[in-house]
C-alpha cells in the first residue's frame, strides 16, 4: 500500500501552486518525507469531522469534495454537497489545513477512480520546517495567501447570501 515515492513525481509537486517557489533541492526533501498512497475507487481518503494530521498531493486520478448539509430539508434531499471535482493535473493538494492546526477534516474527499497521492505527515512537515526554514517560510507564505483567499471568498458568499436572504425576507 505505501512505498517511497519516485523522482518523477517531481511533475506533479511542481504544480501545486503552494509549492511552486521551491528549488528543485526542496521539492526534493518533500519527497524524502511523503509516502506514496494508493485510493481505490469510491475510497474516501479523508472524512469530514474525523481528525487530521496530514495532507496529500495528488499525483494520478480524480477526486471529490463533498460537505454535510447542516440542515436536514426532508429524506430525499441529499444529505451531502458535491463542492468540487479535481484532477491530478491541476496540481492539486488537499488537507493541507490539517498542517497548521489540529482540529477535524471540513469535508470529505473521495477518489472517483483509483488515485495515488503523496503523503506528508504533520510531524514531517514540521521536521522540515525546522531543518530547512527558508522553504518553510516560502511554502507558509503561499499557505497563507492560500487561505486568505479562501476567507475572502467565504466572506463574499456570506454576503451575498445575506443580501439574497434579506430580499427575500422583505418579499
Amino acid at each position: 500500500m505505501t512505498s517511497t515515492p519516485a523522482e518523477g513525481y517531481l511533475t506533479y509537486i511542481r504544480k501545486n501552486h503552494l509549492l511552486q517557489e521551491l528549488t528543485d533541492e526542496e521539492l526534493q526533501q518533500i519527497l524524502r518525507e511523503a509516502v506514496m498512497r494508493n485510493f481505490g475507487e469510491n475510497e474516501v481518503i479523508m472524512q469530514e469531522g474525523d481528525s487530521g494530521d496530514a495532507m496529500y498531493i495528488m499525483c494520478e486520478g480524480i477526486v471529490q469534495i463533498t460537505k454535510r448539509l447542516v440542515l436536514e430539508l426532508d429524506e430525499e434531499t441529499p444529505r451531502d454537497k458535491v463542492i468540487i471535482r479535481f484532477r491530478a493535473e491541476e496540481g492539486v493538494i488537499l488537507g493541507e489545513m490539517a498542517l497548521i492546526e489540529s482540529d477535524v477534516r471540513s469535508a470529505t474527499v473521495t477518489a472517483l477512480t483509483p488515485c495515488q497521492m503523496l503523503e506528508l505527515h504533520k510531524d514531517a512537515f514540521y521536521r522540515l520546517l525546522e531543518q530547512f526554514p527558508e522553504m518553510g517560510v516560502k511554502i507558509l507564505l503561499r499557505l497563507t495567501k492560500n487561505l486568505s483567499h479562501r476567507l475572502r471568498k467565504s466572506s463574499d458568499e456570506v454576503v451575498k447570501l445575506t443580501t439574497a436572504l434579506a430580499i427575500a425576507l422583505e418579499s
